[in-house]
């Protein structure tokens, strides 16, 4: 693997500890790959921000990297969700001991220069770079909507690897970075008869996990409408992310490999084995977090009406100031949603605090963690389905 004689430098240490740590990670993962250099990037996306994931170790990592001389983020840093609403925490009963651990880790990071986004859906709060632009995304979901629907060039990378791409702008030249390798190695092909056109983000997610499970390169899809909704989008590649180690898919696929079919038959048993229960004793939306379209969406639905139960809707705190701005943010609020900002469903003490055995969501995604990480059941429906049952 070739590296610059600035790398090399760095390499050895003596541009401090933090790029020495930084450009180790990088060079065993090109090694790894057989990667024949380090490439620029534009912008990374940092994970391993909520302490219900990363821990005392991750925290104590984290506090190494930032203490360390001369330690800054040298491209622009978005970072994921954490694990509470930093401004309301008390309010939603999230443990102080948890926010003290949770503030330290968002210092540690705010001391490297990240910008505080907080989001997994960071192409809805960021002007995109054009297309073909090397990037370093650890957010598997955003990951492969990077690839996939805004064409940027992204390899899935994982929290320790984005934030050493951070370090240093550099990611290594393997996988998704190199164009050979963004062909589809099988396809699915669509031809779900029970579900109409086959829309909506419930469909694309059901869809996403199951081709996530079956294919772990480059996934082709034919017989799909043309065009996707953000919504619809948003939720194939969060799903695909799920499972798996796919980080890129093409639709309505030309390319002639083994095709894999995805019938009312693969529907009915990815749903079922999702969902456990027919009704949830709370309401979870956003998982990925809901961008301002799906806001204003809900707000639609749900004027007028009450939620009969908890609801919960996760989103960053710049979209809750947008959709504040709009009359979005109020009227999901006067319907009873909580709104809250800056965190994910899926790590989270919040779904642990709600002291329920099951939860109604319209994600895939979060069907498949919150049950893993919180122990809940889950009843996964389309979003229409869930606010006529569970709001009066």
């Amino acid at each position: 693997m070739h590296l610059t004689n600035a790398e090399e430098k760095a390499l050895a240490g003596e541009r401090g500890e933090a790029l020495e740590i930084a450009y180790r990670v990088l060079v065993a993962i090109g090694k790894l790959g057989n990667a024949e250099k380090l490439i620029p990037i534009e912008w990374a996306h940092v994970s391993g921000v909520s302490y219900l994931t990363i821990g005392e170790y991750g925290l104590d990592f984290l506090k190494k990297i930032s203490n360390s001389k001369g330690a800054k983020f040298k491209v622009f840093t978005t970072v994921n969700p954490c694990g509470m609403d930093i401004e309301n925490w008390k309010s939603l009963d999230i443990p102080e001991d948890y926010a003290k651990k949770q503030l330290e880790i968002i210092a540690s990071y705010n001391k490297l220069g990240i910008a505080n986004s907080f989001t997994c859906v960071p192409f809805e709060s960021y002007k995109v770079p054009r297309k073909g632009t090397s990037v370093a995304w650890a957010e598997s979901s955003a990951a492969v909507f990077a690839n996939s629907i805004l064409g940027l060039r992204t390899n899935r990378e994982s929290a320790v690897s984005a934030l050493a791409c951070a370090l240093t702008r550099k990611t290594v030249y393997s996988d998704l970075q190199i164009s050979s390798n963004r062909k589809p190695s099988r396809n699915i092909r669509v031809g779900v008869k029970k579900h109409g056109d086959f829309s909506g983000s419930l469909n694309f997610g059901i869809l996403g996990f199951f081709a996530g499970k079956q294919i772990p390169g480059v996934i082709g899809f034919q017989g799909l409408k043309p065009r996707l909704s953000l919504a619809e989008a948003k939720s194939l590649s969060a799903a695909i992310g799920t499972l798996g180690s796919s980080g890129m898919f093409v639709l309505n696929s030309k390319e002639k490999v083994e095709t894999i079919e995805f019938t009312d038959r693969e529907y009915e048993e990815t749903i079922s084995g999702l969902s456990q229960t027919e009704e949830g004793e709370a309401v979870i939306f956003g998982c990925p977090q809901m961008t301002l379209e799906e806001l204003s969406d809900l707000s639609v639905a749900v004027r007028g009406r009450h939620f009969k139960k908890k609801c919960i809707v996760f989103c960053s705190s710049m979209m809750y100031e947008k959709a504040k701005k709009k009359g979005y943010a109020s009227v999901i609020e006067a319907a009873g949603g909580t709104i809250v900002r800056d965190a994910c469903a899926d790590f989270t003490p919040l779904i642990s605090s709600l002291k329920v055995g099951s939860v109604v969501t319209d994600s895939a995604k979060g069907a498949h963690y919150m049950r893993k990480v919180h122990g809940v059941d889950i009843s996964l429906k389309d979003t229409k389905t869930i606010i006529e049952e569970n709001t009066a």
